[in-house]
């Protein structure tokens, strides 16, 4: 089978137009109509009907079960020139979050360069939650990243490696700044500063917002860790962030507190790539555990 042909036959499912089909891929009319001929020829049936009295191009149950079929073979023919192009790269692209990058990876790092590993590292830093997506889609070959519940996709494969807890972050001028622990309920006349949905902790805040049935304002997102423990120590709101992100050198002007509430989303680190995928990745993998 020609996967040109399943191009063909995928793209007139989307148009219903043997014309705009020919022009989106620069080829004769002709040149789609027989590879639809020989898809059906393969599969022994009708694919596509034509409607002359209503000019129409009416696909068949048997087409439609064949082009969803097609769909996942072409996203397999993507990732899979996608994976030999990366194969070819003497470099691994690395999904690294900011807060991951500067807690946990230092740790790693010295595994890595013994390993020949380090240089090698093409080092992409965003939120998780692109780097997820980048992942799933090929951009990406291994991230080290964080989601508020384990993760579990058919498509990767996943190495948790332990999770950490959110916790509220409050200027030391505030009034909860004394109280070591807080239900979430408490917070509905608060205002947030917010990590932005590049990464996990919007889904956690929403999490704990459902759960409490409050819906305190966020005044302010941002990709910034830095800017929000700055905004929070100067007491212009608050914020719900990994505890691990408040060191001692903050704690004169920011304190950390405990949140009661027992709910199960959590900052889980894991380490991600897709299934088969390049072994030197997988070698990478292994000293994550």
């Amino acid at each position: 089978m020609n996967t040109k042909d399943l191009a063909y036959f995928k793209a007139l499912v989307e148009k219903r137009n043997y014309t705009a089909v020919a022009e989106t891929f620069s080829v004769s009319q002709p040149t789609v109509t027989q590879a639809v001929k020989r898809l059906e020829r393969e599969f022994e049936g009708e694919l596509v009907h034509i409607d002359r009295a209503h000019h129409r191009t009416e696909i068949t149950r048997a087409g439609l079960l064949l082009y969803e079929k097609a769909r996942v073979i072409a996203d397999n023919l993507d990732l899979a020139h996608q994976e030999i192009e990366n194969a070819r790269l003497a470099k691994i692209r690395f999904g690294l979050p900011p807060i991951i990058g500067t807690l946990y990876f230092p740790s790693l790092a010295g595994q890595l360069l013994k390993e020949g590993l380090l240089q090698r590292l093409d080092v992409v830093e965003t939120g998780s939650g692109g780097l997820l997506e980048d992942v799933r889609d090929g951009q990406i070959d291994i991230a080290l990243l964080a989601s508020v519940l384990p993760l579990h996709e058919p498509s990767l494969e996943v190495r948790r490696l332990g999770s950490r807890p959110f916790n509220l972050i409050v200027s030391q001028q505030h009034p909860l700044a004394d109280q070591t622990s807080v239900s979430f309920k408490q917070l509905a006349n608060e205002k947030f500063i917010m990590l932005n949905r590049k990464f996990v902790h919007p889904k956690a805040f929403k999490a704990y917002c459902e759960y409490s049935g409050i819906n305190p304002p966020v005044i302010y997102k941002t990709p910034d860790i830095s800017w929000i423990k700055s905004l929070v120590k100067e007491n212009l709101g608050i914020s719900l962030i990994v505890a691990d992100v408040i060191s001692d050198n903050d704690a004169a002007d920011i304190a950390s507190i405990t949140i009661r509430d027992p709910l199960p989303e959590r900052f889980n680190i894991s380490v991600v790539t897709r299934k088969a995928t390049y072994s030197l990745r997988t070698r990478i993998s292994l000293f994550m555990i």
